[in-house]
């Protein structure tokens, strides 16, 4: 006798009826809560008061990447977890900054968008390791252009850089640029590569690079040194293989039922035999030990979540595609061909559209780049990928004195100090 849907319903019928209508409501009630967390989030987004700097140093400055890698250490400071009200009621998010570089025809800015709340920590931690830094307080400029003006005034490409491998693996950092060979030139800058092309380009023609940077809660960096280690432990081979569970158990016994069904028929009782683990001494080759080594240094400091955009600015009919690929191609100087690299995201570059509706989808991720770059949107809880210090300061940081860009705005030596008020980092 088949078992029937009506018989089913006769079953089971009057207990769906009772008791139903309660996974009916828990559900509207789990996406109504949803959409407020959404909402209020929105409102604390937006109502962030941000201010923007821009850095010019002296010719003769001596400062290195490592002075950069020092402010991403201590920018630590402006971390402060929820509370219950802030993470359930508030839309609470943690505070983040954004370090740009704004590129026209011969010349270079270095931009820093802080929340105004913490603009006293940020004046602190930048005239302490750049004493002759003149910081001045400048309008935005990525208003100029108006998302309703895409396309009739002015075309644009865009871009989120993100890492191809998994983000515990690090890119090449400035400390592998050093000149050992060079006598007068000890370091080479990557930075004076990336804004001698995008400087290099026509009138009216603009780059925009920004990294947004947002300290994570401790737990968060443990979870990633936890993967981290997990991962040099599978390549040193001491990785624990997981037990098999029960189903696991179970496959393994049916499946070797037959085969052991015949050895007893035909050979007589089967005989247990206790398998002795053997240690075996493991070489590793330069590959595995160097990745090793790479690892464990990431995570051995601190981990921000970071994001890398890139935009790129020309009148209408101006917009050529070598400057595209100018854009994202300064990034090829990171890439460590065993441990990590940066690529456009799939998801975000505007020029990945190529069928079924093509140009109504470009316009559309057009207009998404511009806006997520003028809103310096870092928006979401698990956004953006985790980077440490060092590899921040490699991909941005004031051009050492070594930079012979014409186009880098550059300060009077003496021509600001700091205010005596100012308070220690």
């Amino acid at each position: 006798m088949e078992y029937t849907f009506s018989d089913f319903a006769q079953q089971f019928g009057p207990t769906i009826l009772t008791f139903g209508w309660l996974l009916v409501v828990w559900m509207v009630m789990w996406i109504a809560w949803k959409t407020y967390l959404l909402l209020k989030m929105v409102d604390y987004v937006s109502a962030i008061e941000w201010t923007f700097y821009q850095i010019t140093l002296p010719e003769e400055t001596e400062e290195t990447p490592r002075s950069m890698e020092v402010i991403f250490e201590v920018m630590g400071g402006i971390h402060k977890g929820p509370d219950i009200n802030e993470k359930y009621f508030d839309g609470y998010l943690e505070a983040w900054a954004s370090f740009e570089i704004y590129c026209t025809q011969q010349s270079a800015k270095f931009i820093i968008v802080i929340p105004t709340a913490h603009r006293r920590l940020f004046e602190a931690i930048i005239y302490a390791q750049y004493p002759k830094a003149d910081i001045q307080e400048v309008e935005d400029y990525t208003q100029r252009y108006n998302v309703e003006d895409l396309r009739t005034k002015f075309e644009m490409w865009g871009a989120d850089i993100i890492l191809t491998e998994d983000d515990i693996l690090p890119i090449k950092t400035y400390k592998e640029f050093e000149a050992s060979l060079a006598e007068n030139i000890p370091f080479v800058d990557p930075m004076q590569i990336i804004l001698e092309t995008l400087t290099n380009v026509e009138p009216g023609e603009e780059f925009w690079v920004q990294v947004l940077v947002r300290p994570i809660s401790g737990s968060d960096i443990k979870k990633w040194e936890k993967r981290g280690e997990k991962k040099i432990a599978e390549i040193s081979g001491q990785a624990s293989k997981p037990k098999p569970g029960m189903w696991d158990n179970a496959k393994e016994f049916i499946s070797a039922l037959p085969s052991e069904f015949f050895q007893a028929v035909f050979k007589g009782p089967i005989e247990i035999e206790t398998k002795k683990e053997e240690k075996v001494l493991r070489f590793f080759n330069p590959v595995d030990d160097a990745k090793m080594k790479s690892i464990l240094q990431k995570i051995s400091s601190n981990g921000y979540k970071t994001k890398v955009r890139v935009v790129h600015i020309a009148p209408v009919g101006q917009l050529k595609k070598p400057n595209i690929s100018r854009g994202f191609g300064v990034f090829k100087q990171f890439t460590a061909a065993h441990l990590n690299s940066f690529s456009p995201d799939k998801e975000t570059k505007t020029n990945g559209p190529g069928f079924f509706m093509k140009d109504r989808r470009r316009w559309l991720k057009e207009r998404n780049a511009l806006l997520n770059f003028q809103w310096r949107d870092f928006f979401g809880t698990d956004s953006g990928q985790i980077m440490n210090a060092e590899e921040l300061a490699t991909i941005y940081h004031f051009p050492v004195k070594y930079v012979t860009t014409p186009g880098v705005d550059r300060a009077k030596a003496g021509h600001k100090n700091p205010p005596a008020n100012l308070p220690y980092a």
